[in-house]
């Protein structure tokens, strides 16, 4: 093939050597080269080609023919003149017919592969809203919200009571609230001491220094809200006896190396007898000297004797006063115990009556004779309102409501018993109402 560019007069694309005629104008070369073919008794005669390529201009449609039929073809056409047909399609050796879409078998593979990633990103997607829907909003889990203390929560005081949880603290909480108490107990040997807490069971291991405090311990920790009994396996060090002298370790080292010195001078001094022994006014000297330091020795170790005595006494002194002071809380509470059971005793029953503005999700939680609220959402409640007829009393009480008034929902949420530290709370529903609006209550409790 030669390698010189022929381009057509008419139209300006690139032509082949051989091509006679523009297979796109039609435009006809003079100085084609023509392709020798050999003779053959199933040539084609030029006249039935050219009535078939008269039709096929006049009837124009796409054919699907062999390869070696087109080339034979085109050959009997550009004898007879003609220019190829623009609609025919050249199919390769093997094939008979045309292929649509024309996808081969990789590239079938190629898309199931992708449409098979596809799916499984879409479950994996899918499992992970799932896992993190769940974590976000536990199913059957209200008691850690609950228990949970709220900062808009506003507790009016009551000097009569001392206030409980309001529902059971969880293993979490009581393990903080041990752990900053054993540190206010004694910030010093607090790493001694190694806790663990199991359904409000606190088990205590490590080690004392005496017996106080041990018990100091124990009281400390049985004062946390929502412990239910301590199990206190702290070890008490054995006494140490008594040392009248006691000298440190730099000392010791000091009085070594002196002792050392002296044990060399006396042998140096028998070794050698031309060495006359010292006078007596120089051994004299070192004598007083070595008695004024351990009698100032003497003196320190006195001072710090005196100093931990002190300090030992002090602690005393503070331990005494705690377990006084722990004894009085234990006696009020005991006090305040039965003053609620005399008062159960005497009432059979009472009410409380509970007014506000509400917009949103509040609960209203009552305890002996003080109430507080508990904002959930919305917008926070005002003109908050609540009158007793007597305290609700802390025993086992049957609370119900008697009458309400607003356009949401009232309810209640949790009854009072011995597990939350005989609590009610009372739940308002006002969510998506649009505006606050006046909530009024009256709750009635009967002792069981």
């Amino acid at each position: 093939m030669s390698a010189e560019g022929i381009f057509c007069s008419g139209c300006g694309i690139t032509l082949r050597p051989f091509m006679k005629a523009c297979p796109r104008c039609g435009t006809v070369r003079e100085d084609a080269t023509p392709i020798e073919t050999p003779q053959s008794s199933s040539e084609i005669s030029s006249e039935p080609d050219r009535a078939s390529s008269a039709s096929a201009v006049t009837q124009p449609q796409t054919e699907v023919v062999p390869l070696n039929a087109i080339r034979l073809q085109h050959l009997s056409r550009e004898k007879s003149g003609f220019a190829p047909q623009l609609d025919t399609v050249i199919l390769p050796p093997g094939e008979t017919s045309r292929r649509f879409p024309i996808f081969t078998s990789a590239q079938w593979t190629l898309v199931a592969i992708g449409i098979g990633l596809l799916v499984l990103m879409l479950v994996i997607a899918y499992l992970l809203w799932r896992q993190q829907k769940r974590e976000t909003f536990p199913v059957g889990d209200n008691s850690a919200v609950t228990a949970l203390p709220s900062p808009s929560v506003a507790v009016s005081p009551d000097p009569g009571s001392t206030p409980l949880p309001l529902a059971v603290i969880d293993d979490q909480k009581i393990n903080e609230g041990v752990k900053s108490a054993l540190m206010a107990y004694n910030p010093l040997g607090f790493a001694r001491y190694k806790f663990e807490v199991k359904d409000g069971i606190v088990t205590l291991n490590g080690e004392a220094e005496h017996q106080p405090e041990k018990d100091g311990a124990d009281n400390v920790i049985r004062l946390i809200a929502g412990v239910k009994s301590v199990v206190n396996n702290l070890k008490v060090k054995p006494e140490e006896p008594f040392l009248p002298l006691k000298v440190n370790a730099a000392e010791a080292k000091l009085l070594d190396e002196a002792l050392k010195r002296q044990i060399q001078a006396d042998e140096r001094a028998k070794s050698d007898p031309q060495k006359q022994p010292q006078p007596d006014s120089q051994r004299e000297a070192e004598r007083q000297r070595r008695e004024a330091a351990a009698a100032r020795q003497r003196e320190e170790e006195i001072a710090l004797r005196k100093a931990a005595e002190e300090k030992l006494r002090r602690e005393g002194e503070e331990f005494e006063k705690r377990q006084e002071e722990f004894r009085r809380i234990e006696a009020d509470r005991r006090a305040r115990a039965e003053q609620a059971k005399i008062e159960a005793g005497v009432l059979r029953s009472g009410t409380v009556a509970w007014s506000g503005f509400v917009e949103g999700v509040d609960e209203i939680i009552f305890t002996g004779s003080s109430s507080s609220v508990r904002h959930v959402s919305g917008n926070p409640p005002r003109e908050v309102r609540a009158s007793f007829s007597a305290p609700i009393p802390r025993s086992p009480v049957t609370v119900n409501l008697i009458s309400t008034n607003g356009r949401g929902t009232i309810q209640i949420a949790q009854q009072p018993s011995s597990v939350n530290g005989y609590t009610t709370i009372v739940r308002i529903d006002d969510s998506g109402k649009g505006g606050d609006k006046r909530y009024e209550f009256t709750l009635r409790w009967t002792v069981q």
